[in-house]
């Protein structure tokens, strides 16, 4: 990357190629804007809702349920996750009194050395 940065300088003084690779890049933006134009131009038109499909009242109902179960799944989970928060902080707790109670021992026993 130094090199590159040691550069500068000398390109910053050569007009030529800045107006160079500015115009390789002007070309190569215009290039990319008309292509996109013409993608969408070319695309196909998106097609509309249609008439309903056969037995749409029972998909309806079959979504429906599965919706319900993963509501019923989301809640099982947060549940658990509170739970699992609630043993992680317990853990916290208990590790914590055995870093003071080890600190506390560590001191005593090198204050009488």
């Amino acid at each position: 990357m130094d090199p590159l940065i040691a550069l500068l300088p000398h390109l910053s003084s050569m007009p030529l190629l800045q107006i160079v690779v500015g115009g390789v890049v002007a070309v190569s933006c215009l290039a990319m804007v008309l292509r996109a134009d013409r993608d969408r131009h070319e695309a196909p038109p998106a097609e509309g809702p249609g008439p309903p499909a056969p037995g749409g009242a029972e998909a309806l109902r079959d979504l429906r349920e599965q919706a319900r179960r993963l509501a019923d799944l989301l809640a099982r989970i947060a549940e658990l996750l509170r739970s699992l928060r609630d043993e992680t902080r317990k853990q916290t707790e208990i590790l914590e009194r055995i870093d003071r109670e080890q600190a506390v021992h560590h001191r005593a026993s090198h204050g009488r050395d």
